[in-house]
């Protein structure tokens, strides 16, 4: 599937859904799960509650798996997803699997290699892709790499990084965290080079890319060599750095596809809560569209919420504000990212919090945002300047609070004009647009809410109009039987 149609659903594998034919009490009850320092709570039960396990949250579980995400693809397929991004799945001790001990096999918290493939077979014929989660940066201290390397064994004592002292680099200081020395001739063999790579192979497998772990410790110069390796063998393959920051300049052609935009949530979050005024709300769109560059800007996650970050209803309680931030996600350029149970209104603070089990009982879903999340979802799909087009950002010129521009394609009439308006009052204002193809007195219907009495085209400019706390997208319609305002003879780009 092209990217620039895609809808992509994050899943934090342990708390998605325990597969069939397992209840809470039988998974827990795995051997994996008794290891020294783990604790085990029920999926109803909130993460990390008492000191002791505040101090280790990574060593809380609850059960999920890969076959819970194959129990529940109706689900997300009814919902409009087209692609899975899974957090790491190689065997690890956390219940994050941030920290491997073996990239070549499937947790057996998890399931096993036989299972993700079944999933991808799955995904497969409903027209769905999966991405897996690659961290090439470091690993856990535990592992058999890093435990060779400590007896001086060779390859290994050169994958690694040791001061005089003998002292590994470890990443942010955690010592579990060993950092892998990505110089490595060999290192990069195993990792992303050779034709057996820990890439190549789940790539083999018939996934559809890679989002990459901590992309500035990666560096630019293995983001290139990945993206050199990989791309003869698999030019379709997505590869997605996580950078929580600006990442203009990240994206040059020749390492990264695209980025998580981060950038985009801090923006829109700031705007919404009031810390920043529409003006430079407007401004930090048109920078990282213009940054990206537009095939970057589309390639890239819009983010919103992560496993790294508190949830969308606990930043924003008003389910308005929630809906304009998830309105500007899904019609500004890039790729819509969903963290699991957002279109349902979940709830969750700062990591941990935010890692809670999804909420599968539907008298807890927030109805009001699940109809608009699949509104837009539907909308983006049936509307090619959302999936590709152009972005030209008008609000910065205006006076009222509010998002507001112009995607568009080389195709005439292929337009939308997006309104987001944080005003408590009702948007009515003059915009002038800078597009010639929206002709003098043309109709524009808004896609949101079709009682809305249309607003017309005037000498390139027309009167915006949105609800307060509100979103309006207008496209162009034909309103006449022996009239076209967009004849045949102009269709040709």
């Amino acid at each position: 599937m092209s990217a620039t149609r895609q809808i992509v659903y994050q899943i934090f594998p342990e708390r998605f859904a325990i597969g069939q034919p397992h209840t809470s009490a039988s998974k827990l009850a795995q051997p994996a799960y008794q290891r020294p320092g783990n604790f085990t709570k029920n999926w109803d039960e909130r993460p990390a509650t008492t000191p002791e396990q505040q101090a280790n949250p990574g060593q809380g579980f609850y059960g999920g798996d890969l076959q819970g995400v194959i129990d529940k693809l109706d689900y997300l397929q009814a919902l409009g997803v087209t692609t899975l991004y899974f957090t790491p799945i190689f065997e690890a001790p956390s219940n994050h699997k941030y920290d491997a001990v073996d990239f070549f096999r499937i947790d057996p918290m998890f399931g096993d290699e036989a299972t993700l493939r079944r999933l991808i077979a799955e995904l497969k014929a409903r027209g769905m892709g999966l991405i897996l989660d690659a961290v090439l940066n470091h690993v856990n201290h535990g592992h058999p790499w890093f435990l060779a390397a400590q007896r001086g064994e060779q390859p290994y004592r050169d994958w690694f990084g040791f001061d005089a002292q003998g002292r590994h680099q470890c990443w942010w200081g955690h010592e579990y965290l060993a950092e892998l020395n990505l110089e490595n001739e060999a290192l990069q063999q195993v990792l992303f080079k050779g034709r057996d790579s820990f890439l190549a192979h789940y790539l083999d497998m018939g996934i559809q890319g890679w989002r990459f772990d901590t992309a500035q410790d990666l560096g630019l110069k293995t983001a290139r060599r990945i993206r050199a390796a990989i791309a003869p063998r698999y030019p379709q393959a997505e590869l997605l750095g996580e950078l929580m920051s600006y990442a203009g300049g990240w994206i040059d052609g020749t390492g990264y596809t695209g980025m998580m935009n981060y950038y985009f949530r801090e923006a829109m979050l700031a705007w919404l809560a009031g810390d920043i005024g529409h003006r430079q709300a407007n401004q930090a769109m048109r920078d990282y569209y213009e940054g990206y560059g537009h095939q970057g800007a589309l390639n890239s996650w819009l983010m919103l919420s992560s496993h790294d970050t508190m949830r969308l209803r606990t930043a924003l309680p008003d389910v308005r504000l929630r809906q304009l931030a998830m309105a500007a996600q899904f019609t500004l350029p890039g790729i819509p990212l969903v963290y699991y149970g957002e279109e349902n209104g979940m709830e969750g603070g700062n990591d941990p919090d935010c890692r809670r089990p999804m909420v599968w009982d539907e008298s807890g879903w927030e109805r009001s945002m699940r109809d608009f999340v699949q509104q837009l979802v539907a909308l983006r799909q049936s509307l090619p300047a959302l999936q590709h087009g152009r972005l030209t950002m008008l609000g910065d010129r205006q006076d009222g609070n509010a998002l507001i521009y112009l995607r568009h394609t080389d195709v005439p009439g292929e337009v939308a004009l997006v309104a987001l308006n944080l005003g408590d009052q009702p948007l009515r204002q003059l915009v002038f647009v800078p597009y010639p193809h929206l002709y003098n007195s043309v109709p524009l219907q808004d896609r949101l809410d079709d009682s809305r009495e249309p607003i017309r085209m005037g000498g390139g400019c027309v009167w915006v109009e949105a609800p307060a706390r509100g979103a309006a997208l207008y496209t162009p319609f034909e309103p006449h039987e022996r009239f076209r305002f967009y004849k045949e003879r102009n269709l040709v780009p």
